[in-house]
């Protein structure tokens, strides 16, 4: 992470808005009460969460994560391999021209960081990475504050890997994770912290057996299309943990 942060504020509904982190709110009161309640039941952890007030109105935004990991590649002349993940909004430039926003997905450790099992890992897509300034951390998790992560992503959840790849080309495929009602659809999303994330990934939308949609491009393909597969040949280190 970049010592200072890319944005010094961003009010939440602007992250709402600009980032697409449409639940932020309760996503980071639900990751407080997660840990200062550690043994509680998913029930009792809700209802803790409902006495949680935010003491801010905007947090400062990262806009890149640089991430370095060891190759696989016994005879690589190379250490580490280095990646890096995007997470920005759209922006106008001086021109008037507006460029579309990145917000690049993931692989996250949902385990205990030991194994490398897909089973403990999940594909996400990042909205946003922010930090908590210090008086903050310390009156939402009181003598827990210095043992919370400094940074903190909110992503949105894919689904989960299945046991096998396909048998065809030996991708895993997976869709977008909902909180389905009766008036809409709400995306799966959680705050985590920033150093679960593993690596980046690139993800293949499903085609079909007919023509690709007229209105996917590169730039919205990853929030119009539903289904996808895993990429895991972009590096050494992704073909080594899928």
């Amino acid at each position: 992470m970049t010592k200072h942060p890319s944005m010094p504020a961003v009010s939440f509904d602007n992250l709402a808005i600009a980032y697409g982190a449409d639940d932020i709110i309760n996503a980071l009161v639900g990751y407080v009460a997660q840990i200062t309640n550690p043994q509680s039941s998913r029930q009792q952890i809700a209802i803790a969460g409902m006495q949680i007030h935010l003491p801010m109105t905007s947090v400062p935004v990262f806009h890149r994560i640089r991430i370095s990991n060891p190759t696989h590649h016994e005879y690589s002349d190379t250490p580490n391999l280095l990646d890096a993940v995007h997470i920005r909004p759209a922006r106008v430039d001086s021109r008037g021209r507006t460029t579309a926003g990145r917000f690049d997905t993931v692989l996250v450790d949902i385990g205990d960081g030991l194994s490398s099992d897909v089973s403990n890992l999940r594909v996400a897509q990042v909205r946003v990475v922010f930090s908590l300034k210090d008086h903050h951390r310390e009156r939402l998790f009181g003598e827990l504050h210095t043992e919370v992560a400094t940074h903190l992503a909110y992503v949105q959840w894919f689904s989960k890997f299945t046991v096998m790849p396909s048998s065809q080309h030996r991708l895993y495929k997976l869709k977008r994770c909902y909180i389905r009602d009766a008036d809409t659809n709400y995306r799966v999303a959680e705050v985590i912290p920033v150093n679960k994330i593993r690596c980046s990934i690139q993800l293949f939308p499903q085609f079909g057996s007919g023509t690709a949609p007229r209105q996917w491009t590169p730039d919205n393909v990853l929030e119009e299309c539903e289904t996808f597969y895993a990429n895991p040949f972009t590096s050494d280190y992704t073909y080594g943990l899928l």
